[in-house]
């Protein structure tokens, strides 16, 4: 049934039926804005996803011999270096990502 003719049909109905057709509409209207507001969140979510995949993207391997560090070199820092990954991966390390003159 479209909705014209649903309109159409709308007062054939006893006031008691109007009356429960409003409250369904009502019930719907609501329903519709908890999915807009439980899509708001999803959507600001997934563009920041999109905005570190961007950021990662951008990341690129150094190439360590060009700058004078062999393999044994960076061996030893790869293992020093790992004692930091932990605190390093924390969501609040992001702001050194962010703010690169700190």
């Amino acid at each position: 049934m479209s909705a014209s003719e649903i309109i159409k049909e709308l007062p054939k109905l006893s006031e008691a039926e109007r009356r429960a057709v409003l409250k369904k509409l009502r019930e719907l209207s609501v329903q519709d804005e908890d999915v807009r507001q439980c899509d708001q969140p999803a959507t600001e979510q997934a563009a920041k996803l999109d905005r570190l995949e961007e950021a990662a993207a951008d990341y690129q391997a150094v190439d360590l011999r060009s700058r004078g560090i062999g393999e044994a070199q960076a061996s030893d820092l790869r293992a020093r270096l790992r004692t930091f990954a932990e605190d390093w991966d924390r969501p609040e390390a992001a702001i050194y990502d962010e703010d690169p003159t700190r």
